[in-house]
């Protein structure tokens, strides 16, 4: 009697470890920037390996619920909040593979935890380094943007003041939606100081290239995506985050323009974004590659990362030529990012956002997005009904072409594996 019950005990006290590290696994994953239907496939993999049964992996960005049996029918669940965090893809990549170590070889249970742990142990670039390279990142979008050596100061200097004034709002855990509303007063009041200082000719394109620090970009992709992929719960409560979110955004703007009384300053400086491909080009490499080194990828793999973001950027002037709708070239441009990151991933092995986020940065509209504010702020319906449609239809644009090479590069790996299976491999 006495030891079947010290083997129920082991049994329970195992499936209890394997649901915990399940658990940790998914608040890492989701906290490094992955993709929730990645968590969910990685997360059932894990518990098929262990033959857990009636699995239930429900995910948001801010939660966790988990629920499986074992083969005798003990019933373990387990959940966890998630705290707001940044992107970092080195650490991704480092549980992704751990993901699939375990579900493949299938580790005693009471060592899952320290394998966590050692895959969660990866290289740091310096603080003073990331900041080198938000600044070099903003100075290059600063150029594309038309900005010159005026504006190119200024963009350093507040890129700088910005990084440090997130990482002190972050401290006592300050709400998101005021510190960006917070970031964006600060932002434009300095850009209104600047111009009539006579320091700066062009207030926007300090605004503009600032506001790509804060804009949830990505997050509003990941939303639109997971809606079109029919993870709807999440892809609703994602939208609903990020809109309240980018309206605090605005809300810092209108506040500061309201300040000074401004009604036409911010909006009569024409931004005129550089066409010229020879400039464009190299501007996007090196962009890509500072982004890439924000998002922490491994500094080998920095020179993928520049390659994505000038094979976007090559896509997208080629066809903006030839296609007049914004959503279908867009949508065709991240169609192009997303295979280039899906392919490099199948061959490696690693997760596809290590190398889509930073292809994707030439196609964030952030002008757009500034444009719609200062409409808003101006009341001018056609100017707020035009660049705010051209904004979604970015982001939607951006989303269907993520959603496609998804969609292709599940059907390559599923075919791969049908013929190794039928060749017994």
């Amino acid at each position: 009697m006495n030891n079947t019950i010290t083997r129920d005990r082991k049994e329970q006290h195992r499936i209890e470890l394997v649901l915990d590290f399940c658990e940790e696994l998914s608040r890492r994953m989701i906290l490094s920037g992955a993709n929730i239907e990645r968590v969910q496939l990685a997360i059932a993999s894990i518990c098929h390996a262990y033959r857990l049964t009636d699995v239930s992996v429900y995910l948001l960005t801010n939660y966790i619920s988990l629920s499986a049996r074992d083969e005798d029918g003990r019933y373990v669940s387990r959940s966890c909040s998630i705290p707001p965090a940044g992107v970092h893809l080195q650490r991704l990549r480092q549980l992704n593979k751990l993901s699939y170590a375990v579900a493949r070889q299938k580790p005693l249970p009471e060592r899952l935890k320290k394998m966590l742990d050692e895959a969660q142990a990866v290289p740091e670039y310096p603080d003073w380094l990331v900041l080198i390279a938000q600044i070099a990142a903003m100075l290059c979008l600063c150029l594309m943007f038309g900005g010159g050596p005026r504006e190119l100061l200024p963009v350093a200097a507040l890129t700088a003041a910005l990084h440090y004034l997130l990482i002190l709002l972050a401290r006592p855990g300050l709400n998101q939606v005021v510190t960006n509303a917070l970031t964006m007063f600060v932002t434009t009041v300095v850009a209104v100081l600047l111009m009539k200082s006579g320091l700066s000719d062009n207030g926007p394109v300090i605004l503009i290239t600032i506001s790509m620090l804060v804009i949830p970009g990505i997050p509003l992709v990941n939303a639109v995506r997971n809606l079109l992929c029919g993870n709807e719960m999440n892809g609703i409560f994602q939208l609903l985050k990020v809109t309240i979110e980018t309206m605090a955004l605005g809300v810092g703007v209108y506040l500061a323009l309201w300040l000074f009384g401004l009604r036409d300053g911010m909006s009569a400086a024409v931004v005129s974004s550089i066409t010229s491909p020879w400039i464009l080009l190299p501007l996007s490499f090196l962009a890509s590659v500072s982004f890439g080194l924000v998002f922490r990828i491994a500094p080998k793999d920095l020179w993928l990362a520049g390659l994505g973001g000038t094979l976007t950027r090559i896509v997208l002037i080629l066809l903006s030529q030839v296609i007049a709708t914004r959503i279908v070239y867009i949508g065709l441009a991240a169609l192009v990012a997303g295979l280039f990151g899906e392919l490099i991933a199948t061959v490696r092995k690693d997760p596809s956002t290590y190398f889509i986020y930073p292809a994707i940065v030439p196609l964030i509209p952030g002008d757009l997005f500034y444009y719609t504010l200062v409409g808003i702020y101006l009341t001018d319906q056609s100017m707020i009904a035009t660049n705010a449609l051209n904004c979604l239809l970015s982001l939607v644009g951006m989303s269907i072409g993520f959603v496609i090479s998804s969609i292709i590069a599940v059907y390559i790996r599923k075919n791969q594996h049908f013929r190794l299976v039928r060749s017994g491999k």
